[in-house]
């Protein structure tokens, strides 16, 4: 009886960007659970027909171009993952602590909230601060937590209460400690990431076959939902390209002793 080669397919995959400015890898991150992976191969052929009696009759074909592409589903959020789907960077980001930071928010709207710590060059603003105090322009009065303003520490947002004795448009000075603190920043950027990726086969039934991919290119490929009642997901599409002095694809087997 002829063996059987039925198959259902698991895997991990694995994903090494390209060094800056090169086609070299380092090493392999795992993208973390991948409930789905699939390629697509398509061709192009350019057909000749005999056409001297007769009908005309298919007599050659050549294959003028093939495209190989592939997408992948990840539900790992983790920020390499998001970095990827952005097209940026994931890093982890140092803020060394400081007393007494001081600034000032100018014409004031009840009922808004104000992020702070705002400059042309850290957008975010600052995470973690501590010993917050409000005054007027003057320096003269100190508005009070709770009815003037509510501060939430989780999401460092001051927001200026309407039935607190700060009123529309005024100017509030600020000052307020910095915590020495850590957090991961992805900044997202414009061109696709390039890499090498490779499919570790671990199926439950069938043939181990794994795949490695030398040179593709990572794209976005459909809805990230921030909020919902499933688990997130991100789709990714990716094009499979060939690297120099390589070929698009290499499939393996598990190794065995002959």
């Amino acid at each position: 009886m002829a063996e059987r080669n039925y198959t259902v397919g698991r895997g991990e995959v694995h994903f090494a960007p390209f060094l800056t400015g090169t086609q070299k890898i380092a090493g392999y991150r795992y993208l973390g659970n991948t409930p789905e992976f699939s390629l697509n191969f398509e061709s192009e052929t350019l057909d000749h027909y005999n056409s001297d009696r007769g009908i005309r009759e298919k007599d050659e074909s050549v294959t003028m171009e093939v495209a190989r592409s592939g997408t992948l589903t990840a539900d790992d959020i983790m920020a390499k993952n998001l970095a990827l789907f952005l097209f940026g960077t994931a890093e982890t980001v140092s803020v060394a602590g400081a007393v007494a930071a001081t600034e000032t928010i100018s014409s004031v709207k009840l009922g808004d909230s104000y992020a702070l710590g705002v400059t042309d060059s850290n957008p975010v603003g600052v995470l973690s601060l501590s010993n917050l105090v409000v005054k007027n322009e003057a320096g003269t009065t100190t508005y009070a937590a709770g009815t003037d303003y509510l501060f939430t520490p989780s999401t460092a947002l001051l927001t200026f209460l309407d039935e607190g004795s700060i009123n529309d448009g005024d100017n509030v000075e600020l000052s307020y400690d910095v915590n020495s603190h850590n957090y991961e920043s992805i900044t997202s950027g414009s061109e696709p990431i390039q890499g090498a990726l490779k499919f570790i086969t671990y199926n439950p039934v069938g043939k181990k076959f794994d795949w490695l991919f030398p040179y593709v290119k990572v794209h976005p490929n459909g809805d990230l939902n921030l909020k919902g009642d499933e688990w997130q997901t991100l789709p990714f599409s990716f094009d499979v390209l060939r690297k120099s002095g390589l070929e698009a694809v290499y499939v393996n087997g598990a190794p065995y002793t002959p």
